[in-house]
């Protein structure tokens, strides 16, 4: 593996800590099945879905959350697996590279029954317990991050991580030392209303970002025109409601959190500074 792998490999689960395999159904690793293994089956996160991917499992799942997303190479079939949580039973949908939907028996998969069983065994309620295993990001000056299980947190924090997140599902919650202190940071919600709230171990509120990283709080009026340009029309009828300013590697990049106009959820838009999208914030 050379070099330029390792960094794009880096740069696409945006490493920043310390780092565990993600879950895979696959025998052998998911990297391995890449390489020219016949079949693999991975765990994968709704950002490294293809555009046209993501576009059909959002319109499948509607108002419903995702469980688990997995990429599968099935007897020479790529495809695209979702697990939607229907609260009741599960719902699978196989979705082509290009976002045409596949059944059961086109993918020549395992049973939806089976696909169902396997999520509910990893134990990743929550998104959380035993059997998940997601790497662990921390920002600087943070050590000594380690998964818990949000139904065994303490009392207080619990109830204010429930209270921010709302109707989102909480995927995962990493105590870590920040100057001594415990801090709980919850990822919250998924796409591009993915948040990080993080809450004192009293169980006060300290932060709701869209990234792991605090940044750099900037007026979104004070934004460079091109950035402030994009961001707006990204925004749409939303409110731009806090601009966090980023270096990465010699550049600049504004992430803007986003007040969904007539709804009590935000999301989030990065912007490089010359006023192009990008997915997610990159980390180098």
């Amino acid at each position: 593996m050379n070099k330029k792998w390792i960094l794009a490999g880096a740069m696409a689960f945006g490493l920043a800590g310390v780092v565990a395999a993600p879950m895979s159904f696959a025998k052998e690793p998911a990297a391995a099945g890449r390489r020219g293994e016949k079949e693999y089956d991975e765990e994968v996160r709704f950002n490294e879905l293809p555009k046209e991917v993501q576009r059909t499992v959002d319109k499948e799942r509607g108002k419903h959350e995702v469980k688990s997303f997995q990429h599968v190479m099935r007897d020479g079939r790529e495809f695209y697996r979702a697990v939607i949580d229907t609260k009741g039973d599960d719902k699978v949908v196989r979705v082509k590279p290009g976002g045409e939907l596949l059944t059961e028996q086109d993918a020549k998969d395992m049973a939806d029954r089976e696909v169902v069983a396997k999520v509910r065994g990893t134990g990743t309620k929550q998104g959380t317990g035993p059997g998940a295993r997601r790497e662990i990001r921390l920002a600087q000056g943070e050590s000594d991050g380690e998964e818990v299980d949000f139904d065994r947190l303490p009392g207080d924090v619990k109830r204010e991580i429930g209270r921010l997140a709302k109707s989102d599902k909480v995927r995962e919650v990493v105590k870590y030392n920040h100057r001594g202190h415990p801090v709980y940071r919850a990822e919250v919600g998924e796409g591009k209303y993915t948040r990080y709230i993080r809450v004192n171990e009293g169980g006060k509120m300290e932060s709701v970002r869209g990234d792991i990283d605090p940044g750099e709080v900037v007026p979104f009026d004070r934004c460079p025109g091109q950035v402030k340009q994009k961001i707006g029309a990204l925004a749409k009828s939303g409110k731009v409601d806090e601009v966090i300013e980023y270096k990465r590697g010699g550049r600049t990049y504004y992430q803007a959190e986003v007040d969904e106009k007539g709804g009590d959820r935000s999301f989030f838009y990065t912007v490089d500074e010359n006023g192009r999208e990008v997915e997610g914030l990159p980390r180098v």
